[in-house]
């Protein structure tokens, strides 16, 4: 897991921050929702949502990214609840961390410098390290690249994002969000999500059939769709890679662009949105068969 860094990470978050809450949105999709949720956070304050309250987009480690499936978020959303106090990182996780750093940080030599994290993890280091010796692991790791920094900033990047996604049960939220894709989701998985978010107070949404339906919500023209073809979203054409129901529909109305989300668009009819909502399914159960968010 991973939280986008702005180059923000070079100190240790303040008490103050360790104190407030935190609504963790883990997401099944790596594109549209996080776009979506980080316009709502940048406008924040023309939504009304408090400042203390930190909106935290968990996204998937780089190497993760095919991972696209409610099944996956769910596992994402109990790694940080077990990480609470936790002591130690798994040597799996410190090697991701690391890359995510170089892949984004270091692009030039990210070749190199990833194959010197492999090889020193894999050969030296135990399955489990304890976060006390994190610091020495990097430090002998990138030894040789003592002028560039790179020990350092990777340190400072794991720190960041340890903290970060430190988990309080007391006044947390883990929000796990969605898609009712019948075709990639099964019922019987469906239904495994709805109990072990219900029993590890996982809060959950789910949009049928996809999150773009949430998206639609936010226009009045969501009213003359034919629900039919809604609740299918199947593709337009024969064509592989032509868009799906939902995506066209956005696509007539705003000139949307699934990789490209302008919450502009959207900014003046989350409310709209909310409003419109409740006209349809909003049941978790229902939701397993029947259009809504």
């Amino acid at each position: 897991m991973r939280i986008k860094s702005k180059d923000t990470f070079a100190s240790r978050p303040s008490k103050a921050y360790k104190e407030n809450p935190k609504y963790f949105l883990i997401f099944e999709g790596e594109v549209t929702e996080p776009q979506y949720f980080e316009g709502i956070n940048e406008h924040r304050n023309k939504l009304a949502i408090p400042q203390k309250l930190s909106i935290i987009n968990v996204l998937r480690n780089l190497e993760d990214l095919s991972k696209s499936h409610p099944i996956y978020a769910l596992k994402m959303a109990k790694e940080i609840i077990s990480s609470t106090d936790a002591e130690f990182i798994t040597k799996e996780n410190l090697l991701k961390n690391i890359k995510d750093y170089i892949i984004v940080h270091n692009k030039n030599s990210s070749g190199d410098l990833i194959t010197k994290a492999n090889e020193y993890i894999n050969n030296y280091v135990e399955d489990n390290i304890y976060f006390k010796d994190v610091d020495n692991i990097i430090c002998d790791i990138f030894k040789e690249d003592v002028f560039n920094n790179i020990a350092s900033n990777i340190i400072n990047y794991i720190n960041f994002q340890r903290y970060s996604l430190d988990y309080n049960p007391d006044i947390d939220v883990i929000n796990l969000i969605v898609d009712r894709d019948k075709g990639s989701f099964k019922a019987e998985q469906y239904d495994k999500l709805l109990k072990e978010c219900e029993d590890k107070q996982i809060k959950l949404y789910v949009s049928n059939p996809c999150f773009e339906v949430w998206l639609l919500m936010h226009f009045d023209e969501f009213e003359k769709l034919d629900f039919q073809k809604l609740l299918e979203n199947k593709r337009v054409s024969s064509k592989k890679k032509s868009r799906k129901y939902t995506d066209k529909k956005l696509s007539e109305i705003i000139g949307y662009d699934k990789a490209n989300l302008n919450f502009n668009d959207f900014i003046d009819k989350v409310d709209d949105a909310i409003v419109r909502e409740k006209n349809y399914c909003e049941d978790l159960k229902g939701l397993k068969e029947n259009v809504g968010s």
